[in-house]
């Protein structure tokens, strides 16, 4: 807790002198407005003055004001520079400091805001979606790079390799502060808009791209002798037959314009987002990793072949920003008068996207993973006091301490320790109405997925085996669908039967919360009696969370079997909660004194 205090106070100390940083700098810009408004009308009005004085005098003077005009704009112009880089920067610390202290209204909307699905894991834990596990995390830079990192969280059929080496780049990467924030910084200036990475790929290995003939630039290369036949022209050397060859060349433009004028549009259309990959590419290439193992094996995919990533997206860059200058209509006409310009750039970028072809697709799935890489390294430096998981796979295990719920903030959050005894154990939760008992099965549930991420999570200790997890929490009825809550459940919980016919190695992992509350008392005890003792009968283990205090005596008779509770005192009238969870059923229940303390008749 120390820890994550000082890199809090630390974080504030950096908001703080980003603040006066920018305060500075606005002053600075204000008085560099005036210098402009002063040079350009001293300029102006001793211009005027130099030319009664003489013609040379004024062209004299008139460049050297224009000269320090243009020194004044250009040096007004990198001050504003600074001044958007400094505050785009602020706004990142700012965010991180949002995620610190888990502040909601101050972490941006997901990227990818599509609500979860009914009846779900991720809805159950709150893991997708707005004032989500993955809003919390989320610092990606393009969709596809969101979209991972909720698949990545959302992966309930974990393998230890592929954990333990996602923690090793996780725990390299948590130190390169500076890297992940210029990373982030550098996508942020160039454009608001996030990357679409699927564009880009499709632009460029896409089966529909338009091709020229190769016959075209060679055939197009006349212009080079119209140009010659109209000088010996003009010097009355030869004939006028420069205008036969210019409407030769004419012709062949003109055929494959639509075709040109397609490829170019193309181009222009992605040029904002392939120079955001390309600079983001060129960035990690410049970067050092040697002190990094892991994350330097992992980056050298950017590097490899004879040409690096970097160098052949430049080059895919320059070409298009070629392109970009013939979008002026006049250039347009004059480029491409004295030079077969737009057939050229255009043949050449067909060229260099079907080198790239065979690499695109590797380089964006790695920038993804990257992007995904830096979200939990972010999560990890914003919690220092958060530890990766320890997996065990040569026998069972779930034991945490001070396991907390990290969507909750610090100032409310009570941390629980907790340890299963036997194999295949089922835990029975009873406890009053807000005691914790909700809480602590999506803490359970929540920081099994962040396990299985790779990320660190919110406990001292989290010792666990690999399972295959299972939710049923956050049930709803459907009006639409015609679907009452009580079938909503029962539906939800066949699934997890169903689940144990389809055998991957894993042992299910089943967080279950108020079993049956949709139906009567009777006949809820009966059913919640027979589910629990078939799910004794199988390989799972998990939480059931119940208001049924007769399910406790299930402990007497199924050995695997165990009682725990959540507890409140009522102190001057008003009720108390410690949540925290204690062996054994519960021996208070609280639903009639909160009716009599809302002032509800009760009798």
């Amino acid at each position: 807790m120390n820890l994550y205090i000082s890199r809090l106070h630390s974080l504030e100390k950096i908001i703080s002198r980003l603040k006066s940083r920018i305060d500075f700098l606005n002053k600075r810009s204000g008085r560099f407005s005036f210098y402009r408004l002063m040079v350009f009308i001293t300029g102006t009005t001793l211009s005027i003055t130099g030319y009664f004085i003489s013609l040379e005098t004024g062209w004299i003077i008139t460049f050297i004001s224009l000269a320090a005009f243009s020194i004044v704009v250009h040096c007004h112009n990198k001050l504003l520079e600074g001044i958007r880089r400094c505050y785009t920067y602020l706004k990142i610390k700012e965010v991180n400091l949002a995620r610190m202290n888990v502040d909601w209204e101050k972490i941006p909307d997901p990227i990818i805001n599509a609500p979860p699905e009914e009846m779900t894991t991720e809805k159950d834990l709150d893991l997708v979606g707005k004032n989500s596990l993955h809003n919390l995390l989320d610092v990606a830079i393009s969709f596809e790079g969101s979209l991972l990192l909720r698949k990545w969280i959302t992966n309930y059929i974990p393998g230890q390799k592929e954990i333990l080496e996602k923690q090793k780049i996780i725990k390299e990467l948590s130190a390169l502060t500076r890297f992940r924030d210029k990373f982030i910084l550098k996508a942020r200036l160039i454009s608001k808009r996030h990357l679409e990475c699927s564009k880009i790929s499709d632009w460029i290995t896409g089966s529909e791209n338009i091709q020229l003939p190769k016959w075209l630039l060679p055939a197009s290369s006349v212009i080079i002798s119209y140009i010659l036949l109209f000088v010996f022209n003009s010097l009355d050397l030869i004939p006028s037959v420069w205008i036969l060859v210019f409407m030769v060349y004419f012709l062949i433009y003109s055929a494959n314009q639509k075709k040109i004028g397609k490829i170019i549009e193309e181009s222009v259309e992605l040029e904002s987002q392939l120079k955001k990959l390309t600079s983001l590419i060129v960035y990690i290439e410049k970067h050092s990793f040697e002190k990094y193992p892991e994350l330097n094996s992992f980056m050298n995919i950017f590097k490899k072949g004879k040409e690096s990533a970097a160098s052949e997206l430049k080059s895919l860059q320059k070409i298009i920003s070629a392109l970009l200058i013939r979008e002026n209509p006049i250039f347009r006409i004059v480029l491409n008068v004295v030079f077969p310009y737009d057939i050229y750039y255009s043949k050449k970028l067909i060229t260099v996207k079907s080198d790239i072809q065979k690499n695109i697709s590797v380089w964006m799935e790695k920038l993804n993973e990257l992007e995904c890489y830096i979200s939990l390294a972010n999560f990890s430096y914003l919690n220092p006091d958060y530890v990766f998981p320890e997996i065990i796979t040569e026998a069972e295990s779930f034991e945490v301490k001070t396991l907390g719920h990290p969507l909750l903030k610090r100032v409310s959050k009570v941390c629980n320790d907790f340890s299963f005894d036997k194999e295949n154990e089922i835990v029975l939760i009873t406890g009053s109405n807000m005691s914790g008992k909700s809480t602590f099965l999506r803490s359970a549930g929540v920081n099994l997925c962040l396990a299985y991420a790779g990320a660190p999570v919110n406990a001292e200790k989290f010792r666990i085996s690999l399972y295959e997890l299972f939710t049923c929490i956050k049930v709803t009825d459907s009006v639409i669908d015609g679907i009452s809550y009580f079938y909503a459940e029962v539906k939800r919980l066949k699934q997890l039967l169903d689940e144990f016919n389809n055998d991957n190695g894993l042992k299910k992992f089943f967080l279950i919360d108020e079993i049956f509350k949709g139906t009567n008392n009777k006949e809820r005890l009966i059913g919640s009696r027979s589910f629990i003792m078939k799910l004794s009968e199988l390989k799972g283990t998990g939480f059931i969370s119940t208001h049924d205090l007769e399910l406790v005596h299930l402990e007497e008779e199924i050995v695997t079997i165990e009682n725990y509770h959540f507890k409140e005192e009522i102190v001057n009238g008003k009720m108390e909660f410690d949540y925290k969870i204690h062996p054994g059923p519960c021996p208070t229940t609280n639903a009639l004194k909160i009716m009599e303390m809302s002032g509800l008749p009760v009798k």
